[in-house]
């Protein structure tokens, strides 16, 4: 059970930031985010924040319920997201403070002073300060080739009396595109959806709570309801409408904290019998995410320069996308429900769902 959980877990977060080998090796993602400071952080994983917020906001609607006041309308299936990612989200530029480390800090000052104990020496000092500077280079769906620069404008740093003029230049961090270039971000998501009761269906997606190793415990829940006031209304209309709300939650270990809600608008009209049908459909929708992420920044130890020390770094992020138009089409072949449809929002996606509809 709980290999195949792990293998579940690990396509369900392909692209979400998370894992691209096995859970028994060693967290990359933190890895790579242990090079950087906060602010430099959060601007690196800033497009992820939205595309995967638009991921957890697609798929939940294939169609207005019915207006009955109790019918029997179950589906059982699993659905296939993707947002784009656009050139716009591959690269930053921002600015804000950064904690050199040793090894960064002797580059600095390799040709301040051609006395080694000296150069060492303003090493020591410059790992004791935070520094403004700039950022730039690839986000976490950047290219694999270019690497995150830290853009440091020089300082006077003085050493036994004396003061020495660290000239402004570039840094170059080892952190550079970890989704290598990603065009598209995929999600996957089992889901049920029951009705119909006074116009009203039920849905969910869930994955049961699992320790997975390196990373801590994974838990995924979602809930939403859809309903049709079409049956308090005493004028019949040429579609069913239905109005919505959905809101799920995604935690693994104490690194990754996701949430995300919509709240929106949708009609569609079926065309053919119910065995044999399909039904497009179209809606409008407000929506909001957030990720809280939460990792150690590795540092050299300022009283001990030989020494690594983890300095604590917590942030959380929103997403870009308020609102989102949605067309779509849902094709019943028997007991197969086939569905598919577009998001035009601020990072447009898609999403495919197959199930088994009752």
């Amino acid at each position: 059970m709980k290999k195949w959980a792990v293998s579940f877990f690990s396509f369900f977060l392909l692209s979400s930031l998370l894992v691209q080998t096995s859970f028994a090796q060693e967290n990359e993602l933190e890895g790579t985010l242990s090079k950087l400071s906060m602010d430099a952080a959060k601007y690196y994983v800033a497009p992820i924040v939205s595309g995967f917020g638009a991921n957890l906001n697609s798929g939940w609607v294939h169609r207005a319920p019915s207006s009955k006041i109790f019918g029997i309308d179950l589906e059982f299936g699993f659905v296939f997201m993707g947002t784009m990612m656009g050139d716009n989200a591959k690269n930053f530029s921002s600015s804000g403070t950064f904690k050199f480390n040793k090894a960064q800090a002797l580059q600095m000052v390799q040709g301040v002073s051609s006395n080694a104990a000296i150069r060492d020496a303003l090493a020591n000092e410059i790992i004791k300060r935070d520094f403004q500077v700039n950022f730039s280079g690839p986000t976490i769906v950047g290219p694999e080739n270019e690497f995150v620069g830290v853009d440091f404008s020089g300082a006077t740093v003085s050493v036994g009396g004396t003061s020495y003029t660290v000239p402004a230049q570039r840094i170059e961090t080892p952190v550079s595109g970890y989704l290598k270039d990603l065009s598209a971000l995929p999600l996957f998501a089992p889901q049920f959806s029951v009705g119909t009761v006074y116009g009203t269906t039920a849905s969910f997606r869930f994955l049961p709570s699992v320790e997975i190793s390196d990373l801590g415990k994974f838990s995924y829940f979602g809930f939403g309801l859809q309903h049709n006031p079409s049956m308090f209304i005493p004028v019949p209309l040429p579609v069913d409408v239905s109005a919505a709300f959905f809101t799920q939650s995604l935690k693994v270990g104490d690194i990754f904290n996701a949430s995300a809600t919509s709240f929106g608008v949708y009609a569609s009209r079926q065309f053919g019998p119910g065995m044999l049908s399909i039904t497009p459909y179209a809606g409008f929708a407000f929506e909001s995410s957030s990720i809280k992420i939460k990792y150690d920044q590795v540092i050299s130890d300022p009283t001990n320069p030989s020494q690594d020390l983890k300095l604590p770094v917590e942030f959380e992020l929103e997403g870009e996308n308020s609102a989102r138009f949605v067309l779509g089409a849902t094709l019943r072949l028997a007991l197969v429900s086939i569905s598919a449809d577009y998001s035009m929002a601020k990072y447009n996606s898609f999403s495919v769902g197959l199930g088994l509809a009752f």
